[in-house]
């Protein structure tokens, strides 16, 4: 999945905040249809906005503000309907269609039904056949669209991503400690009467290898899946033996 705008991540809080029974796209972009209709029609298929106004001619006020928000809504249901079909087909959302709903024709917003009105009818094809497959259905959210809400919006892909490149990273960590280590241990072996070590120079040693055990133990904790959070438990088992036998043999050499 593509990273999503702003206004996708609003309207994917808003699915889920409402999520279930009576969910249906009206409701999510309700509150921007102050003094305006979508009116869907599925025989033969169109769709259009429907705007009040005062009179039968609107003024040049009006006008203006129903060609601004004749522009601002399409993009709107544009991207609306395109963010239903994409979170549909990844398996983030489900759509229910109730009954005969589908094949009905209908209306939804605040347009005032007594009042003159102008309509804008829709000319791409793609909005109108997405309007008249969801504007019907309930939305329901799963509990993977749930925790890609609470992960900041991030893709599974991409967090999968970072994941492994954090257990990338931190092998690699362990690696160079692990290599320091062997180069200590064989220089104290060599030279063990003429090596002495520096209090700071060990705590030093200590301290980065408990931040990248600290680091370890987070990413085992939030990883979800038993093939990575395996390869770290054995990862973090060798390091804590590395640090054990670290401390073993230059604890006596310290000044």
């Amino acid at each position: 999945m593509r990273i999503l705008s702003d206004l996708e991540k609003e309207i994917c809080t808003k699915i889920l905040k409402n999520s279930g029974s009576n969910n249906f796209i009206a409701n999510i972009i309700d509150t921007d249809l102050k003094g305006v209709c979508i009116e869907v029609k599925r025989n033969p298929k169109s769709a259009g906005l429907i705007f009040t106004i005062n009179s039968d001619i609107p003024t040049d006020e009006e006008k203006e503000n129903i060609i601004f928000r004749t522009e601002k809504l399409s993009f709107f249901i544009l991207q609306l309907v395109n963010l239903l079909k994409m979170l549909e087909k990844d398996g983030y959302i489900l759509l229910l269609e109730r009954g005969s709903n589908s094949k009905q024709d209908n209306k939804f917003g605040r347009c005032i039904s007594n009042l003159p009105s102008i309509k804008h009818t829709f000319s791409d094809e793609n909005i109108i056949s997405l309007l008249c497959a969801y504007s019907n259905k309930e939305i329901y959210s799963t509990d993977e669209f749930e925790r890609f809400c609470k992960n900041g919006f991030v893709p599974r892909d991409e967090q999968r991503f970072k994941k492994q490149i954090t257990i990338t990273q931190s092998a690699l960590g362990i690696a160079i400690l692990a290599l320091l280590f062997n180069i200590c241990y064989n220089l104290f072996k060599a030279t063990s009467d003429n090596i002495k070590i520096n209090k700071n120079q060990y705590q030093g040693i200590i301290q980065n290898t408990n931040d990248i055990k600290n680091k370890l133990d987070f990413i085992i904790k939030n990883e979800n899946d038993d093939i990575n959070s395996g390869l770290l438990k054995n990862i973090n088992s060798k390091l804590d033996s590395i640090k054990n036998q670290l401390k073993k043999n230059i604890k006596e050499k310290i000044n």
